[in-house]
């Protein structure tokens, strides 16, 4: 994460752990892909103030793309680390390693509350073609039309 750019190195004296959850994905047990490197945001979600705005109902989304004969779907890789912190709030997201402790450069998972803030940036940013032929849920977009003519 450090050479990609997602994260920082930073000095504070407060920070969140790491915890590592194993996924279930049949590697073998001595595979570091075993893991799913994840930030203890317990204490902070418990007193964070949480943005309300809602999901598309699966059964919308389903009942919409029914009819169709073209469909694309869009994963936004890392979608929330494109979403950015305001800068005097980095302070509350760092999270501490061996290493040392680092910071995101972008909005990471495991905060409540940055899935609404998410799914909000991506139907402001898809407005003109929200609800035509474009679905968002969280991260993935659809793109789905009943025929080439009327995706033009």
């Amino acid at each position: 994460m450090l050479k990609e750019g997602t994260i920082r190195p930073i000095k504070s004296p407060y920070a969140s752990p790491v915890v590592l959850t194993r996924k279930n994905n049949g590697l073998p047990p001595d595979s570091p892909e075993l893991y799913r490197f994840a930030i203890d945001y317990r204490k902070l979600n418990a007193i964070s103030k949480n943005p309300r705005y809602p999901l598309p109902l699966i059964d919308d989304l389903i009942t919409k793309i029914l009819f169709t004969t073209i469909m694309s779907t869009l994963d936004l890789r890392s979608g929330y680390f494109q979403l950015a912190i305001n800068p005097r709030d980095i302070v509350k997201i760092l999270f501490v390693t061996k290493n040392g402790t680092f910071a995101f450069n972008g909005m990471p998972f495991g905060l409540s509350g940055v899935a609404a803030n998410f799914q909000k940036t991506i139907g402001i940013i898809l407005k003109p073609v929200l609800g035509r032929f474009v679905s968002v849920y969280m991260d993935d977009v659809i793109i789905s039309s009943p025929s080439f003519i009327e995706v033009e």
